[in-house]
């Protein structure tokens, strides 16, 4: 059964929360802190919106836990946390990124549940521009014929070096 639909709908849910709960606790009378506070929620809540549509290579390459049940399910469950604080729907709010984020730790220890497509290594990896796909073409150093070829003749195959390519920063 593909649920990558389901865990697509939730993120952006949870997204929403925590805009909501960004924008209440920025509301709230607290203080500078508060308002600091909330504006990164918010900020958290859109880049977590963006990753369902979308995988920029400049935010992706700093956010690697978006892209495995436990780093997603301790990020909600921190964000949950942290907008517990302040007031009834930022309460409500954190609650239920919270329990989100649980889900989400407790998802990590059933390999039997696919995550969907944006939330998998290969999607970071491309993303972020790297390569682990063995027999890609020929390194553009090895094009010489004085130079054995990768796979051919017998020679091993190895992974890609796993460097981000500095170009698509």
């Amino acid at each position: 059964m593909n649920l990558s639909i389901v865990f697509r709908v939730i993120n952006i849910i949870v997204a929403a929360f925590m805009i909501i709960g960004g924008v209440a606790t920025c509301l709230a009378t607290g203080g500078f802190p508060n308002f600091v506070q909330g504006i990164f929620v918010i900020i958290f809540g859109i880049m977590t919106a963006v990753f369902e549509f979308r995988l920029p290579a400049i935010i992706t390459q700093f956010a690697s836990f978006m892209f495995s049940f436990m780093g997603r399910g301790i990020f909600y469950a921190f964000l949950g946390a942290i907008t517990l604080n302040y007031g009834g729907l930022a309460l409500a709010s954190g609650i239920i990124i919270l329990v989100f984020g649980v889900a989400y730790i407790v998802l990590h220890f059933f390999k039997n549940i696919e995550a969907p497509s944006n939330m998998q290594k290969r999607a970071y990896e491309d993303a972020v521009g790297y390569s682990t796909r063995v027999n890609d073409a020929p390194s553009p150093s090895f094009q010489s014929s004085d130079y054995p070829q990768p796979g051919v003749g017998g020679q091993p195959t190895y992974p890609s070096a796993n460097y981000a390519n500095p170009g698509a920063v």
